[in-house]
């Protein structure tokens, strides 16, 4: 039992270090760290090869990020939409938006699937929409308003006066000069403090407060959950990663599903009840499936645009 954490343990932080190297902000303090995790044991060593090579044998890298050559791997490339929703790699980050883009949908802002864009608010607000997202914002006399439709937002609230209120259907959540994820889907709302601090509303007008690296879930007919998910794993989707840490298949599915218009379809529950960690990167449908067919005991078939993937018989 003791071997087996201690496995896992090193499993989850290779996973932590392959996310951090791949990440837009890397910095050569991360490098000098990841150096000094690598050379304290050959099982951090072996870990750390055996997942290169597997997310390399899987399209996951476009140059091996071999020790020796960490300070000088290439950040990652950001692709062309058609590329991404031809399933071939990173979601696309449009940094800024025009003036035209801006006022042309009256303070709507929206992402098609497989786009990802980062502005500003009229309030100094700094933005990023994830895939397939919808959001309106309005600046009244006394607060800011930004309802979330459907789809995911980053937003680094600017300090002000008004409050800044995140409209999330029959929630709400309060902040200010706070960093805030939230997500909304037609069955459930989740709202994460990066930094600083919210405090969400419900219909009855009791108010829950969220410190700093706390998550809210919210969904109709259930009481509220609240955990401390992992922020790295959370912000992965801001450099076109997905990552995973023991999520069923289907969870996984789901989510990379969201970036492109090549489906991944499994109708087998079993095969849906597995359970998958790793970090791939988003849009890459293919890719991920065939990363499936060696990890896990199953089969993958192409056909149009669809991927099935079925128990290994």
């Amino acid at each position: 039992m003791i071997f087996r954490r201690r496995l896992e343990n090193v499993n989850r932080q290779t996973a932590d270090w392959l996310a951090r190297l791949h990440a837009d902000d890397r910095s050569a303090e991360d490098e000098a760290r990841f150096r000094d995790w690598l050379n304290s044991s050959n099982a951090n060593k072996e870990a750390f090869e055996s997942a290169s090579s597997l997310w390399t044998s899987v399209g996951g890298l476009r140059e091996g990020y071999a020790p020796e050559r960490i300070a000088m791997a290439p950040k990652p490339v950001l692709m062309s939409r058609r590329t991404v929703m031809a399933g071939g790699g990173a979601a696309v980050v449009m940094a800024g938006a025009t003036l035209g883009w801006q006022t042309a949908y009256a303070g709507v802002y929206r992402t098609e699937i497989g786009e990802q864009r980062r502005f500003q608010l009229a309030d100094g607000t700094r933005a990023m929409l994830d895939t397939d997202t919808q959001i309106r914002f309005r600046v009244k006399d006394d607060l800011r308003l930004l309802a979330l439709q459907s789809g995911r937002v980053d937003l680094d609230i600017a300090p002000d006066a008004r409050p800044f209120v995140i409209d999330l259907g029959d929630r709400q959540a309060f902040a200010n000069q706070a960093r805030i994820d939230a997500r909304r889907t037609d069955a459930v709302a989740q709202l994460t403090t990066i930094s600083g601090v919210a405090q969400v509303e419900n219909p009855s007008g009791e108010k829950l407060t969220l410190p700093m690296g706390s998550r809210v879930a919210i969904a109709n007919g259930r009481r509220d959950l609240i955990d401390q998910p992992e922020l790295e794993d959370l912000i992965a989707w801001q450099s076109g990663r997905l990552a995973f840490r023991d999520n069923t298949l289907r969870e996984a599915i789901g989510e990379f599903n969201r970036y492109s218009t090549r489906v991944l379809v499994v109708d087998d529950p079993a095969v849906a009840a597995l359970r998958i960690s790793g970090v791939y990167r988003a849009g890459d449908s293919e890719a991920f499936a065939r990363s499936l067919a060696l990890l896990l005991p199953v089969t993958v078939s192409v056909a149009g645009d669809s991927i099935k993937i079925s128990a290994d018989r």
